[in-house]
This record gives C-alpha cells, sequence and structure tokens, in this order.
C-alpha cells in the first residue's frame, strides 16, 4: 500500500487504545493515519461532491 501524502510505505497496525479489533493504517515516511471513520468521511465527501 502506498500512502496517498508522500507515496511512502503504509502498514496496517492494531489499534488497542481505540477498539481490540480496529485495524489502521499508518506511513512509515510521514506517520499519516487512516482508520475507518476517516476513510468513511473521506468516502461520504466524495459523494458529496459528486452530486
Amino acid at each position: 500500500m502506498t500512502c496517498v501524502k508522500c507515496k511512502g510505505l503504509m502498514i496496517r497496525e492494531r489499534q488497542p487504545s481505540v477498539s481490540s479489533s480496529t485495524i489502521i493504517l499508518r506511513c512509515l515516511n510521514c506517520g499519516l493515519i487512516i482508520d475507518p471513520l476517516i476513510q468513511l468521511n473521506r468516502h461520504n465527501q466524495m459523494r458529496a461532491k459528486a452530486a
């Protein structure tokens, strides 16, 4: 997976502080974090712009 911000390597991590089953994506280069809520919000914004 490639980071959308810096094109670095994204890795999957468990985030026990949020939930025991939550998996986030984190960029090793810039530290960008993408979690399920961020993905949902971005998806909703794209749909709203398209409509």
